[in-house]
């Protein structure tokens, strides 16, 4: 009896150790925004600009830095935002986000400070505000409102990578005034459209430091929870370091720095963004990682924005549920592009690809044979027969953080328990799919832990194709 007690302790203790490694450790929190957001899963981001209705092929080269000749191209006659966001319903997104501006500069609502908005075209006899229409139609359909403000580049203005070039007197004052102006559109679209689940600054936001605009104070003033990407003050998530829709795996939640990639480039950028990519199982920072790709971006093309004659480039549902796969279920969260056309209206073909999506989610991962929750180093699930499986879906409670650090998954065979998976990433959600066994059991054990692991749930399934 004396020899049983002491190997028992030996091995609570040897656990207890692994757990307690790094003593000093404290496993970050997310913010309610950012639990908002890992538990949104799917987002759309909808691109919308005035090259649209151009009828050329984007190129985002020129289109910074060559202002459009005839702003009133710009007449979406059929624009039905409602349209917009029922067809990412369709797909699962939680949450949508607008170009509110992009490289051109033009604005797509009522601005009182940008002159090259909606107020400048005849669309709507200048009274448009396509932010209010799809703020409302998000509303409508129980999706989060969120957008996405371009300061980096206007070609309108002539500024390039957040400057005004040249240090003359009249290069100084333009940038005094394009700051000002950045600080102004800031204020309206974070104070005129209510609660937002998300602002992203495309490839960040100067702070003054940097001779841009102070845009965090102003979004920080009227968003109280909100995810805010990104500037060298505040970033709430990170780029996963490719626009493929997918992450490697492990892909953890935390970060070794308060900000992404817009500090610490020396060590962000190495080895292709590989840091971005997989996180720091031991940051002291939560930050986690999307996964961003358009719609249509298949066979060779990338699509932000609407081109004539593109349909054959919408990825096919394969490729969207290897994303879901490579994003979502390696605890990052899943950014679809979506292009609106110059009628204003989502083009059928990727609506119709979206429903597919959505319904094949659901197929997926709706009906687990079983599933089970708790708090302890082992979880068993006892299957109602011996049967096939292919699929197991974990995920961490993280409010708590991301607690645990290596797991193996095994499931009992005829000839005894057989090792399926040895991970260590978890978060959100991991999703595991494999060739068919027949079990009867399935095992879950964490050998390696920060704090006591949450296990919010633990499902197995079996898909047929």
């Amino acid at each position: 009896m004396a020899k049983k007690l002491s190997l028992g302790i030996y091995f609570i203790l040897l656990f207890a150790s692994s757990m307690l490694a790094q003593n000093d450790y404290k496993v970050p929190i997310p913010t309610q925004a950012q639990l908002d957001w890992q538990n949104s899963e799917l987002v759309a981001v909808f691109h919308y600009d005035l090259h649209v209705f151009d009828n050329k092929k984007y190129n985002q080269k020129e289109n910074r830095i060559t202002p459009i000749e005839d702003i009133n191209v710009f007449n979406p006659e059929q624009l039905d935002t409602d349209q917009w966001i029922k067809s990412v319903k369709d797909a699962g997104c939680k949450i949508a986000i607008l170009t509110a501006t992009h490289e051109t500069g033009f604005a797509l609502y009522q601005s009182d400070v940008n002159p090259y908005s909606l107020k400048a075209v005849k669309w709507r006899d200048g009274k448009g505000d396509i932010v209010k229409d799809f703020v409302e139609s998000c509303r409508k359909y129980g999706v989060k409102p969120g957008i996405y403000i371009g300061i980096r580049w206007n070609s309108f203005f002539g500024i390039h990578d957040f400057m005004v070039e040249g240090d003359s007197d009249f290069a100084k004052n333009r940038q005094e005034y394009y700051n000002r102006m950045c600080e102004g559109m800031v204020d309206e679209l974070m104070s005129r459209y209510g609660d937002l689940a998300i602002v992203w600054f495309d490839g960040g936001a100067h702070g003054p430091e940097k001779g841009g605009a102070d845009i965090l104070p102003i979004a920080e003033k009227y968003q109280k929870s909100i995810v805010f990407y990104h500037n060298t003050q505040r970033a709430d998530i990170r780029w996963g370091g490719s626009e493929s829709g997918t992450v490697p795996y492990p892909c953890w939640g935390n970060y070794p720095f308060p900000y992404s990639h817009s500090t610490n480039q020396e060590v962000i950028f190495k080895n292709n963004f590989q840091l971005l990519k997989t996180g720091d199982s031991n940051g002291k920072f939560y930050m986690p990682a999307m996964s961003d790709a358009p719609l249509r971006g298949y066979n060779g093309r990338h699509e932000w924005f609407w081109e004539p004659n593109d349909e054959a480039h919408v990825f096919p549902l394969k490729n969207l549920m290897h994303m879901y796969y490579n994003s979502v279920g390696h605890n990052s969260s899943l950014i679809l592009g979506i292009t609106p056309d110059p009628n204003g209206l989502v083009p059928e073909p990727d609506v119709k690809r979206l429903k597919e999506f959505g319904d094949n989610i659901k197929r997926n991962f709706s009906n687990p044979i079983a599933r089970t929750s708790g708090n302890k180093t082992k979880l068993t699930v006892k299957l109602p027969s011996t049967q096939k499986i292919n699929q197991i879906v974990l995920t961490e409670d993280i409010t708590q953080g991301e607690r645990v650090r290596k797991f193996i998954l095994e499931g009992r065979t005829k000839q005894g328990w057989k090792t399926i998976f040895e991970g260590s990433c978890i978060g959100h959600k991991f999703i595991h799919k494999f060739d068919d066994i027949d079990v009867s059991q399935v095992r879950l054990k964490i050998t390696a832990a920060q704090d006591k692991p949450l296990i919010k749930s633990f499902e197995i399934f079996h898909l047929t194709d």
